[in-house]
């Protein structure tokens, strides 16, 4: 019994064996306690903003990864930036301008808001600003050069058009020689087309006013039909119906003549509807682009 509750008092202590004086192996128990060691696992947690609503349900881990994610995806969009600028600038520099355009363009969708590319862009889209012609593209890459581009690139950009102003000064004589020319030409279809107008208005009159009075009377007779014994009224109607069928007719031909008249009135005064007035827009359209592009590069002092 005595050794029974020895070996329950020892059962939870460590024995291990060592040499004694006389070199025999023996046992012995091993009081020193062991410090439990615990490895720490450091995960860089980002702080997440205050309404982040996934973070709040993600693991320290899933957090990390997803910062590993971004920073893969920021270093692929750089990468991509890159490669599309230096395509646009080795493109440019070959004379290629649509490419040197495409691949600025593919640049700036994924960095809006670099200066140098949009300065890239306005002289690769005006091919060397001597062609308006994209009037769109223009105007975009000459708005992000005003908002992005640094004060150093505009003026080098401003530098690189200097031939601008005698473009727009040439451009604002010719502009000026077709509005001349154009409103004279003008002057001449209005007169023309106002008399024609009038002559439809004159027959339209004519054609509808006996128009609603036989139909009118024709009604009328209609009502009365039955009134006399004999056939008189009916006649009457039939007559008029007849009447106003055919001043019907006649009165769609005169609405289709003043509709049309009317038309040339209207169209005369647009300067798209002839190819003098076109001419004259597309030069004032280059003016406007020109001065826009001016204003883009002007530095703030």
């Amino acid at each position: 019994m005595a050794e029974e509750r020895l070996i329950d008092d020892d059962k939870d202590k460590k024995y291990k064996i060592r040499k004694n004086a006389d070199g025999e192996d023996e046992l012995y128990i091993d009081d020193t306690e062991e410090e439990t060691v615990q490895e720490e696992v450091n995960f860089l947690v980002p702080e997440a903003e205050e309404d982040d609503e996934e973070a709040a349900v993600m693991t320290p881990e899933q957090l990390a990864a997803r910062e590993r994610a971004k920073a893969e995806a920021e270093e692929k969009r750089l990468k991509a930036v890159r490669e599309n600028r230096a395509h646009a600038e080795e493109a440019y520099a070959n004379g290629d301008f649509d490419g040197a355009f495409y691949y600025a363009e593919q640049a700036i969708g994924l960095d809006g808001e670099d200066g140098s590319l949009y300065c890239l862009a306005l002289k690769a889209v005006t091919r060397n600003f001597t062609d308006f012609s994209r009037a769109e593209e223009c105007s975009a890459a000459a708005n992000g050069v005003l908002r992005f581009a640094a004060d150093a690139d505009k003026t080098a950009l401003a530098e690189s058009a200097c031939g601008l102003k005698e473009r727009k000064a040439q451009l604002e004589t010719e502009a000026e020689n077709l509005a001349v020319e154009n409103e004279a030409k003008k002057s001449e279809r209005r007169v023309l087309f106002m008399e024609k107008r009038r002559k439809a208005i004159i027959f339209t009159a004519v054609a509808v006013i006996p128009c609603v009075i036989f139909a009118a009377l024709a009604v009328y007779f209609a009502s009365v039909m039955f009134a006399e014994l004999d056939y008189t009224n009916q006649i009457l109607t039939f007559v008029f119906a007849g009447l106003a069928a055919v001043a019907f007719i006649v009165s769609i031909f005169a609405l289709k003549a003043l509709w049309k008249s009317c038309r040339n009135v209207k169209l005369n005064e647009k300067n798209s509807s002839t190819k003098l007035g076109r001419e004259y827009e597309k030069k004032r359209a280059e003016i406007r682009l020109i001065n826009e592009t001016e204003e883009a590069f002007k530095v703030v002092v």
